[in-house]
């Protein structure tokens, strides 16, 4: 016999979606009498719903168990370089409100602070069932401490403990984590990375960050700096980046660089389309407009674009020849603005590079979440935190055998319903 802790239970529904008592019984090797049990609980106590069956083609209706969307609601905070996101979600990630404001990270830390706790105190006002907070920050952060470590380019956020402060002043969950890892959790969820183990997931907008995947587990490396793909050296003795090295892709390839070289070189380059379009205000000029001017074969801009997505393929054939991952994939406004402009040349010279083994059957994709997506990731973060300790202290004894394998139970699963085979009631 054996404890069962609910979330056993609980957790694949989250990750894998939908499913029956008898799968959930399969899964941790539990005895069905047992998941019963549990599952009851977990629908008295209002975390699961029962709805809809599983497909079949005769015998007993296996009801199909949900989380329930309802049991509570979050707030999702993405702040990234430029703008800084904040989404209200209820337990499964369907978003509730959204909103964006600049994020001005150059005005200090302290007034960006005062801003998000506005926010949040008017959120808290308008949703009396949100449980957790999740915050998601585009710098190096551990994950464990909830704290920024440091935010290159962007000076004051050395060490900063988001968590505490979160918790402190709230008394809520929450969850802090970086961009990408939020944004790889709410693809996981969405389903689009099912059936993948080893998998790299780059972010290409201001920065470029990347999250690691081998054997189905994020790797974090000796303590969760791992996918800093922006601070790795492309050009030896290039140009010196925020972090104190020389060189980096970040400086190189992303969108915030792709915007400075274009601006750079428009004084220089009168014939382009963008320099006429923008007269003298350069500063308005963004990677939108770039990538409008390339697929209107403008020169200067085809050629940015070409050299940025250059540099990151050659990157990718050194994360590609490390990690032979099954698939690479993209997202951020450079790709999600650019596509093919920008895939196009980046598969040419990771080809060149990579081992043609490793390159042969490996797919490169463009994320189809938009620009919620960290958002709501870290928001579904936190709301674990949340079923994790609702679900504490429900722990019932099971039969399992030593070697693991569920006691034989006779009967059928509680919930679902007996039919008789080939009855038309019974989806064939």
């Amino acid at each position: 016999m054996r404890k069962v802790d609910p979330f056993e239970l609980l957790g694949p529904i989250c990750t894998m979606g939908p499913l029956s008592r008898s799968d959930l019984a399969q899964h941790a090797k539990v005895a069905p009498s047992h998941v019963s049990i549990v599952v009851r609980e977990m629908i008295n106590n209002g975390l699961l719903i029962e709805r809809g069956y599983v497909p079949s083609t005769g015998g007993r209706r296996r009801i199909l168990l949900h989380v329930n969307p309802d049991a509570a609601q979050l707030i999702g905070i993405d702040i990234g370089r430029t703008n800084t996101t904040i989404v209200v979600a209820d337990l499964v990630g369907n978003v509730l409100e959204r909103a964006w404001f600049p994020t001005e990270s150059s005005k200090g830390k302290d007034r960006l602070l005062n801003v998000l706790h506005e926010e949040v105190r008017a959120r808290l006002r308008r949703f009396p069932r949100i449980a957790a907070i999740g915050i998601a920050h585009s710098g190096v952060v551990d994950s464990d401490a909830g704290k920024v470590l440091f935010w290159p380019m962007v000076e004051g956020w050395k060490d900063t403990p988001l968590r505490q402060i979160f918790e402190d002043t709230y008394g809520l969950y929450v969850s802090v984590d970086d961009r990408v890892r939020a944004m790889v959790f709410a693809e996981q969820r969405s389903g689009h990375l099912a059936g993948l183990r080893n998998f790299v997931f780059v972010y290409v907008g201001t920065g470029i960050m990347s999250a690691i995947f081998i054997d189905g587990h994020l790797y974090g490396g000796r303590n969760g700096l791992a996918g800093e793909l922006g601070h790795t050296t492309v050009v030896e003795d290039g140009e010196p980046c925020s972090c104190g090295n020389r060189g980096c892709l970040e400086r190189l390839s992303s969108a915030a660089a792709i915007v400075g070289k274009v601006r750079a070189e428009l004084g220089r380059d009168s014939s382009s389309t963008l320099s006429q379009g923008a007269g003298d205000h350069f500063e308005k000029i963004t990677v939108e407009a770039i990538v409008a001017a390339a697929k209107a074969h403008d020169r200067l801009a085809e050629r940015i674009l070409s050299e940025a997505a250059m540099h990151l393929g050659i990157a990718l054939a050194s994360v590609v020849n490390l990690l032979n991952p099954e698939r690479v994939i993209l997202t951020g406004k450079v790709p999600q603005a650019s596509g093919e402009l920008l895939l196009g040349p980046l598969l040419y010279n990771l080809r060149q590079r990579a081992f043609p083994e490793a390159v042969a059957d490996m797919a490169v994709t463009i994320s189809k979440l938009g620009e919620e997506a960290a958002a709501v990731g870290i928001a579904l973060t936190a709301g674990e935190l949340v079923l994790k300790a609702r679900c504490r202290g429900t722990v019932v004894e099971t039969g399992v055998h030593q070697n693991g394998d569920p006691v034989a139970a006779t009967g059928q699963f509680e919930g679902d319903q007996a039919s008789t085979l080939n009855s038309p009631e019974v989806p064939q």
